[in-house]
C-alpha cells in the first residue's frame, strides 16, 4: 500500500514538473519571439516583425505587451501596403491594442495605440477624436507626459496647432530632456508660421540627440524656398 502511495505521489511530482516546465518553454520562446519583433521593427523589416509578433501571441497569449508589440508593428507596416491591404491590417491593429488592454485595463503601450488609432482612422473605420481623447485621459492618468504628448497629437489631428503647443510645452516641462517633445514644439511653431523659434527647437532637440532625424528633416524643410 505504502509502496503505491509513493508511486502516485512520484507520477504526481513528475506530471507538476513537466507541466511547469512546458509552461516555461512556451514563456521563454514567446519572449523570443517577442524580442525579434522588436528588433526587426528597429531594422525597419517590418513584415518580419508583424511575423514574430504574431507568433509569440499565439506561443503565450497571457502578456499585454506581445499583443502591444503586435499592434506597433501592424501600425509600422500600414505605409508599406495598399489602401485595401492597410484596411485589413487596421482592424488587426486595433484588435492588438484592444486585447492588451483587455489583459491590463493600465497598460500604457495598449492605451497609446488606442489613441492614435482612433486619432487617425477615417470615420467611416471608426476614427474620432472624441474616442481618442477618452483613452488620452487615462494614459494622462497613468503618465502625465506622455497623456500631454497624446493631447498635443489629438490636437495638431484637429489643426489646433497652438492649443497643440500648449499639450506639448507642458509635456516638455515634465521631460525636459526629451528631443522628440522638443522637435514637437518646433513643429506647432512651424506651422504657426514662426520660423526662428522653431529653428531654436529643433536645434534644441539635437542637442539632446543629434541623430535625431525628425528634427534634421524639420530643418532642412525650414530653410527650403517657399513655393
Amino acid at each position: 500500500m505504502k509502496t503505491k502511495i509513493i508511486r502516485a505521489a512520484f507520477a504526481a511530482i513528475i506530471l507538476t514538473t513537466s507541466a511547469l516546465a512546458q509552461t516555461s518553454a512556451v514563456s521563454v520562446d514567446a519572449a523570443a519571439l517577442n524580442k525579434q519583433s522588436i528588433d526587426s521593427l528597429q531594422q525597419k523589416k517590418t513584415k518580419e516583425a508583424v511575423d514574430f509578433a504574431e507568433q509569440a501571441t499565439k506561443a503565450d497569449p497571457t502578456k499585454p505587451d506581445y499583443y502591444s508589440q503586435l499592434g506597433l508593428a501592424l501600425s509600422m507596416r500600414m505605409g508599406e501596403l495598399n489602401f485595401m491591404q492597410q484596411a485589413m491590417t487596421a482592424g488587426k491593429m486595433k484588435k492588438a491594442f484592444e486585447k492588451a488592454v483587455a489583459l491590463d485595463p493600465k497598460h500604457i503601450g495598449g492605451l497609446i495605440g488606442l489613441t492614435r488609432y482612433y486619432a487617425n482612422a477615417p470615420e467611416i473605420a471608426g476614427g474620432s477624436l472624441e474616442k481618442s481623447k477618452e483613452f488620452a485621459d487615462r494614459v494622462h492618468a497613468l503618465n502625465p507626459a506622455l497623456g500631454l504628448m497624446e493631447y498635443g497629437n489629438i490636437a495638431e489631428k484637429d489643426e489646433d496647432y497652438a492649443g497643440a503647443l500648449a499639450h506639448f510645452e507642458a509635456a516638455l516641462q515634465l521631460k525636459p530632456d526629451s528631443a522628440n517633445l522638443t522637435n514637437a514644439c518646433g513643429r506647432m511653431l512651424a506651422k504657426l508660421g514662426k520660423k526662428d523659434e522653431a529653428r531654436a527647437r529643433f536645434e534644441a532637440a539635437l542637442k539632446i540627440n543629434p541623430e535625431f532625424e525628425p528634427a534634421k528633416k524639420a530643418l532642412a524643410a525650414l530653410d527650403e524656398p517657399a513655393t
